[in-house]
């Protein structure tokens, strides 16, 4: 006796249709599950190439500064501004060069008329984000977003601080 996939006995003296219909089910099933080995492995790739993203966080602290102020990184780095400062929301801009090309979704940036990104006033708590592609220097303001508060005391607003990131070029 024979056994057929599923351990169905089968008779020697069976059909040809029959041994083919066996044969056919084994390779319908051999190739479902490498089609389902394939769609793993691709997943495991992009979930792979998702954590080579970087990121750098940028501490904004109030007072005491900004952790750290200047940056060198590579591209597809995403840069996350974190708001420490309790007393105001802040903005980060960016004077000279602007951006104009991000990677992934940015956080807490807008588009601008000009087409560059603009970041939204952040919270206390809360974040900005932006993932560089382009090479080059990208020098940033981060100020308060209501600096009308030490206007009231003709002091300009005193909270300013500016830094740089520099993408490397591949």
């Amino acid at each position: 006796m024979l056994y057929k996939l599923g351990h169905q006995k089968t008779n020697p003296n069976q059909s040809g249709k029959q041994c083919k219909e066996g044969q056919m089910k084994r390779i319908f099933f051999v190739m479902v599950a490498l089609s389902m080995v394939a769609v793993l492995s691709l997943g495991a790739v992009y979930a792979a190439e998702e954590q080579q993203l970087k990121t750098q966080i940028v501490r904004i602290n109030g007072y005491a500064g900004v952790e750290p102020l200047n940056l060198l990184i590579e591209p597809g780095t995403v840069v996350v501004w974190l708001n420490q400062y309790k007393i105001s929301p802040v903005e980060v801009m960016f004077p000279d060069k602007k951006v104009t090309m991000a990677c992934q979704s940015p956080v807490n940036f807008t588009i601008s008329k000009e087409g560059t990104y603009v970041s939204n006033s952040i919270p206390f708590g809360g974040v900005a984000s932006l993932c560089f592609i382009e090479p080059g220097t990208f020098k940033y303001i981060i100020e308060r977003a209501r600096p009308q508060v030490e206007d009231k005391f003709n002091m300009g607003n005193p909270f300013r601080f500016e830094g740089q990131i520099v993408v490397k070029a591949k």
